[in-house]
């Protein structure tokens, strides 16, 4: 009885777009920003410049997926041992691979034939121990009789430093005369090592023929010259594009630089597969740890540089250069191309900034404008706010304004979260018009606890452009607080089924005006409110306690959550004010 493992690959199919190349990049998210007050000395103009179409495949996938040693070599031991028909081991299943220290099972699959009840045992033995002083791991008894099958387990073992243990199953039966009978023997490798990828490296996009490389940290802790390699295969060509090995040994971190070479015109889409060897019985056999498909782009077109033009687009190469943020125009997307406009001599009013790129063959791809308004027609004078509200209350908000308009234009106040950038409230629109001074009210809705940092922004909408434009903005904090706060829980960790338990919700509260509240339970599992505590009213500084006698309906675990709330009594509606979660365990009666 023989059996030899397969390596199996999992196959990750990648999805190939096939895409032709247009006239130039095209150009887009073009902004001026800060849009400057009038006699600002310059201002910064960014854009965007992507090569839409490609004359190489572009892989849609490029996931990572691991693969591990699918059936390691068994096989029976060169022994001459009593094969009767008694007891015979069929088969076993064992990891491997493991870590070292790791803990693993073993299971060995037996078939039977005995005519009266027999005691028979299964040991399990490290092969190599075994020649030596014959001492074995574990064993498990039974005692069965008549045709059959049968598994016997051997759990919690480990292999504590990195080698390859020949594990070996035998099996034996106590005959008529009380003699151990050894009828069976099974013998299979484990491997105890250990070799991770922490971090893969790559470049995104390469050109034609360019020299690259792929840079992988690993962890290991392997027995010492362990001969790791670490192969590249392309699945287009069907080559092996790179192999590499490495002589490593006991535990460590280690970088590996592989080079590669990108093709003319052609996307890369690889494997990498490190793997190691080992011996058993006459056999050399490969050990695939883990692997990785990934995708290199390989470009033939890719953005040579970028313009632009101020109120006019000129002929192709005749604007004010422009630079690309990393300092180099080298791939298909510049996110970010900026350049410095001074404004000094620019006339009040709207301008358009024209942009456009070229690509590495000469191609100028289409412009896209901007409109710079060069002017601030209204600024905030004075914010004036509450210094504190509640949770979830409207926070009255007065903003003083001048403005200066050439003709009637709509404004507003916009108020922003300052840390996210997330508009929180926006004042009814006005129609301005000469010079003046003006007054916005807004009442936000407090919905975060703490003290908020916003910012009030001053906005008039832009015709020209279709849109609101911002160019004075004023920081104001308010200090959010939780009338109720949870101080602590007290409630049983386990309870009966169908019993009623008690939690007690004990809270410390703060209100400038006499509130209701009350407290509630959860089930977390089922996202409803299982019970509600008396209301309480409450008044200036405190403690109070609010008790909850829930009943407990199905055994198993309770996952809780006590919550307090007060009466919005304008809406009216129970905000929400704190929580806390806990868990109770339900047994049966």
């Amino acid at each position: 009885m023989k059996k030899i493992a397969i390596l199996v690959i999992i196959v990750v199919v990648l999805t190939l777009q096939a895409t032709v190349h247009a006239s130039g990049p095209r150009t887009s998210d073009v902004s001026a920003s800060p849009n400057p007050t009038y006699g600002a000395s310059s201002v910064t103009l960014t854009a965007a410049l992507t090569i839409d179409s490609d004359p190489v495949l572009t892989a849609a996938s490029s996931a990572t997926n691991a693969g591990e040693i699918a059936g390691a070599p068994k096989a029976d031991a060169d022994k001459t041992l009593n094969f009767s028909d008694s007891i015979v081991i069929d088969d076993v299943d064992s990891p491997s691979l493991v870590n070292p220290n790791e803990s693993f099972n073993v299971s060995v699959h037996t078939l039977y034939n005995f005519s009266r009840e027999t005691e028979v045992v299964m040991f399990l033995y490290d092969w190599d121990a075994w020649d030596q002083n014959d001492d074995y791991l574990d064993f498990r008894v039974a005692n069965i009789s008549g045709t059959g099958n049968k598994s016997f387990v051997f759990e919690g073992l480990a292999i504590t430093r990195p080698k390859v243990v020949n594990l070996t199953a035998v099996a034996g039966y106590m005959n008529e005369s009380g003699v151990l009978v050894l009828s069976d023997v099974f013998l299979f490798p484990t491997v105890s090592l250990n070799f991770t990828i922490d971090t893969f490296e790559l470049p995104g996009m390469v050109k034609s023929n360019e020299i690259f490389n792929v840079t992988i940290g690993t962890t290991y802790n392997v027995a010492p010259a362990t001969d790791i390699h670490l192969d590249i295969f392309d699945w287009d060509t069907e080559n092996w594009t790179l192999r590499y090995s490495k002589i490593i040994s006991g535990l460590g971190n280690q970088s590996f630089n592989l080079t590669l070479t990108a093709p003319p015109s052609e996307n890369m889409n690889l494997i990498l597969i490190p793997w190691f060897s080992y011996e058993f019985g006459n056999d050399t056999v490969r050990g695939v740890l883990r692997y990785r498909n990934f995708t290199v782009n390989v470009i033939d077109f890719w953005i040579a540089g970028a313009e632009y033009f101020i109120d006019s687009l000129g002929e192709d190469g005749a604007g004010i250069p422009m630079n690309a943020s990393d300092g180099v125009f080298d791939s298909t997307a510049e996110e970010r191309v900026t350049a410095r406009v001074p404004v000094e001599e620019l006339t009040t009013g709207s301008h358009l900034l024209y942009v456009h790129g070229m690509d590495s063959m000469g191609n100028w791809g289409n412009a896209t404008s901007v409109i710079l308004d060069v002017t601030c027609p209204i600024t905030i004078t004075d914010i004036d706010s509450t210094a504190e509200t509640m949770l979830y209350n409207p926070l009255p908000v007065t903003v003083n304004t001048n403005y200066h308009f050439g003709s009637e234009t709509k404004a507003r106040i916009s108020i922003y979260n300052h840390d996210t950038g997330q508009l929180i409230a926006s004042s009814d629109a006005k129609a301005l018009s000469g010079s003046g001074s003006e007054q916005f009210r807004l009442e936000p809705i407090a919905k975060s606890l703490g003290l908020l940092t916003l910012t009030a922004r001053a906005e008039y909408y832009l015709v020209e452009g279709q849109k609101w434009v911002s160019r004075d903005s004023s920081d104001f904090s308010i200090n959010v607080t939780s009338p109720i706060m949870i101080t602590n829980l007290e409630y049983p960790e386990t309870v009966k089924r169908y019993d009623i338990f008690t939690v007690i919700v004990n809270t410390n509260y703060s209100v400038r005006v006499r509130i209701t509240a009350r407290a509630s339970l959860y089930d977390l599992d089922t996202e409803k409110a299982i019970f509600d505590s008396t209301e309480k009213e409450l008044a200036g500084t405190g403690s109070e306690r609010f008790r909850l006698d829930p009943f407990a309906r199905s055994a198993g675990v309770m996952n809780l959550s006590a919550r307090v709330y007060y009466l919005d009594e304008k809406e009216p509606k129970w905000i929400f004010c704190n929580g806390s979660d806990f868990t109770i365990t339900v047994t049966q009666p």
